[in-house]
């Protein structure tokens, strides 16, 4: 209002015209003029035969742009705000996944410790053995060589019955002499171990930090118009907020950019304007869903002015959809365990498993004035 008083308030420049006040703006594509405001004198003078509006006209222009300046950077605003937490959910959910990793990779190297500890003693203790027998069996016939005639029959018996249980020992571990370089063997063997499993992390690593973050984080309705459907509507707020503009058509049907990816859960809540009785479905659908003009079909689920619709069955027509109504829908596409919940002004109204593929999310709605206008918006990856 402070810039439109100042506008309408301007005087002439020009000395001759002794401070007339400006009525007009020159909109002539080639006036040779820098300064474009013209009173009545300058009508005559400077702007002859020029095109001009008045300055009442170029005022209203000004503020109408200075709205919608206003709006716009209120729009970006939210939008890096949106976006803003969108990072800090995917950097969390990456710190998430690396300490975990960690923890898993923690948990395998200490099962392949203990597992080679045991393996290790066990081979160490019929080593030891095995050389007991040896040394046994040489000290006896140390001890007994010279000319005794009468060795000691039970004690000799005893050493070869237990050097000939060992045999299968004894011919498996012939070629390791030394305890040290079993258990060398051993500590080189989880060396390896480690060092593998340290690469493969680091290559997780590289792989999550360059394809993750390339995942869709963001939602928009898309522009494209089919031959079959219309889309007859005005998109704001970066594809976010759909208003229905025109009457032709008997729905218009909204389908998101992106398809859904499998193994994530999104969440997402919109506020809907819904004018004088009319249609009005919110959910998801394949892309051939459009073709019927509205969601109630056996390739979707929504929520709609008449219940709960699934695969084109009315499953609960007690909830049904309002004008200035919240609607929150939560979206599990990992594979064995997709569904479905709805939420109207966050009440849970439908839980519900599906198995439908290629799927978008989708709104349809039939008067002019109806709108749906997304409030929050999250894809979170699940682990398959």
């Amino acid at each position: 209002m402070e810039h439109n008083n100042e506008l309408n308030n301007l005087t002439c420049q020009i000395r001759e015209h002794s401070n007339l006040k400006i009525i007009g703006f020159c909109i002539e594509d080639n006036c040779p003029n820098k300064n474009k405001f013209a009173c009545q004198e300058c009508f005559f003078d400077n702007h002859s035969g020029h095109k001009l509006i008045k300055i009442e006209k170029l005022s209203e222009i000004i503020q109408t742009k200075l709205k919608y300046y206003k709006n716009f950077i209120e729009e970006e605003r939210k939008n890096n705000e949106l976006l803003a937490k969108f990072d800090n959910l995917q950097t969390n959910y990456l710190e998430q996944l690396k300490q975990r990793i960690n923890a898993e990779i923690d948990e395998k190297i200490k099962q392949f410790r203990d597992k080679s500890k045991i393996k290790l003693k066990g081979i160490i203790n019929s080593s030891d053995k095995i050389n007991n027998n040896i040394k046994n069996y040489e000290e006896f016939f140390i001890g007994n060589a010279a000319p005794v005639q009468k060795p000691d029959a039970f004690k000799l018996s005893e050493i070869c019955t237990s050097i000939y249980k060992d045999k299968d020992s004894f011919i498996e571990q012939k070629e390791v002499k030394d305890n040290n370089k079993i258990k060398h063997l051993y500590e080189d063997s989880l060396k390896t171990l480690e060092n593998f499993i340290k690469s493969q992390y680091t290559n997780l690593s590289k792989y999550i930090s360059s394809n993750f973050l390339e995942a869709k984080s963001s939602f928009s309705w898309c522009k494209k118009t089919y031959g079959d459907y219309g889309f007859f509507y005005e998109l704001s707020n970066n594809n976010t907020k759909a208003i229905k503009k025109l009457s032709q058509g008997t729905m218009t049907v909204l389908r998101s950019k992106e398809m859904l990816y499998d193994n994530y859960l999104y969440k997402l809540r919109f506020k809907i304007g819904l004018k004088n009785l009319s249609d009005y479905d919110v959910g998801i659908g394949t892309d051939r869903t459009g073709e019927s003009c509205w969601l109630r079909t056996k390739e979707s689920i929504c929520i709609s002015n008449t219940g709960v619709i699934n695969l084109d069955i009315n499953m609960d027509n007690s909830v049904k959809l309002k004008d200035k109504d919240i609607v929150d829908l939560e979206i599990n596409t990992k594979l064995g365990n997709k569904y479905f919940k709805g939420y109207i002004n966050s009440k849970l109204i439908c839980l519900i498993d599906f198995d439908i593929q290629d799927i978008f999310i989708m709104a349809a709605m039939r008067n002019v004035g109806s709108y749906i206008d997304l409030e929050s918006y999250e894809a979170i990856p699940l682990n398959e």
